[in-house]
């Protein structure tokens, strides 16, 4: 079998957020890899309330209601985080470089410099675009070899 690339993704990302897109000089983000399809880079880890080693030591007590009380808030604030997406650990995995991006006079280049010095709203925006076609799969297909 011969696996053929159809459409392989370009390590060179140009974002259309902020109409990037149609500048004369766009930005860039140049990707060292793309993530595999299971690498999600969740916020935080998915936990149970059950399995906790407060429910171990389960008694009556009014400090213990209150430890379960707070114990039950976090986890429920992680499982919510835990379906959100950690931008910047991906971009640390993920990204290479920024290229052509000027924001207040200042060249952002590096993912310190994107998350340091761009609004959040506009980090997060590119960010999230950038995440999307990372996670989009190339396209191949397959012939057979001839004897």
């Amino acid at each position: 079998m011969i696996l053929k690339p159809l459409r392989q993704k370009s390590k060179t990302f140009i974002f259309r957020s902020f109409d990037n897109h149609d500048s004369d000089e766009p930005a860039k983000i140049i990707f060292t890899r793309f993530p595999m399809p299971n690498e999600d880079y969740p916020m935080a880890e998915q936990k149970a309330v059950l399995d906790s080693d407060i429910m171990k030591s389960l008694d009556n007590s009014p400090e213990f209601r209150e430890t379960l009380v707070d114990h039950m808030i976090n986890t429920m604030v992680s499982n919510i985080m835990a379906g959100k997406v950690d931008y910047r650990r991906f971009f640390n995995e993920c990204v290479e470089r920024i290229e052509d991006l000027t924001y207040d006079g200042r060249e952002i280049k590096t993912i310190d410099d994107f998350y340091n010095h761009l609004p959040e709203e506009a980090s997060f925006t590119i960010a999230q675009e950038a995440h999307a076609y990372a996670k989009e799969a190339d396209r191949f297909t397959a012939e057979y070899k001839k004897k």
